[in-house]
């Protein structure tokens, strides 16, 4: 129980660690263009938001709205920076974004609504 109020007392400190996490993972400037990361790529993105997302999720439930919109934003500007740092930019990149965010939202709000009852 202590640590649900220590994640929910910072919500807005994690969505900015998460958001550090992501851009340096995802805009840190490469020599050449990275081979193909093991596993899928789509996957990553899915969990690497998701993750992010999870990182908001105990927090307040309007708060997260905002911040899960945030987020989304935040994924496609990265999409539309990464060609300039040597990286690739696409889109179907930033679909694997959007379902990482909305499928840990879903959940957490199914969550939520379990244990409001």
């Amino acid at each position: 129980m202590i640590l649900i109020r220590l994640w929910q007392r910072h919500q807005i400190s994690l969505f900015f660690l998460g958001g550090i996490l992501i851009s340096f993972a995802t805009l840190t400037p490469l020599t050449e263009l990275p081979a193909q990361a093991p596993g899928s790529d789509k996957l990553h993105h899915i969990v690497g938001f998701g993750v992010w997302t999870l990182m908001v999720a105990a927090g307040n439930q309007k708060r997260m709205q905002y911040l899960c919109l945030a987020i989304f934003i935040w994924g496609g500007a990265i999409e539309l920076i990464q060609p300039y740092v040597n990286r690739y930019g696409e889109w179907l990149d930033f679909i694997a974004n959007t379902a990482g965010i909305l499928l840990v939202y879903g959940i957490t709000r199914l969550v939520k609504a379990r244990y409001k009852e």
